[in-house]
């Protein structure tokens, strides 16, 4: 005969999300979070690249000045 009752000793895998696990927590709230998050990092990194080109850019005019003006 089966037993009526499951067996809570068997092994559940439930998956592991590592930093972001409270998070998923939390449902919508945690996922909009997290959402806003990456719009933030990819704000970041295009901030940062657009720096550098301009850095470069700047390093760049100077040094074509200066040839200019040496002549």
């Amino acid at each position: 005969m089966l037993p009526l009752i499951a067996d809570t000793t068997a092994v559940t895998n439930t998956p592991d999300f590592g930093v972001f696990a409270q998070l998923a927590d939390y449902g919508p709230l945690g996922l909009a979070v997290l959402a806003l998050g990456y719009v933030a990092w990819m704000f970041l990194k295009r901030q940062w690249a657009e720096k550098d080109r301009l850095q470069e850019e700047l390093k760049e005019k100077k040094t074509t000045t200066r040839r200019k003006t040496k002549k």
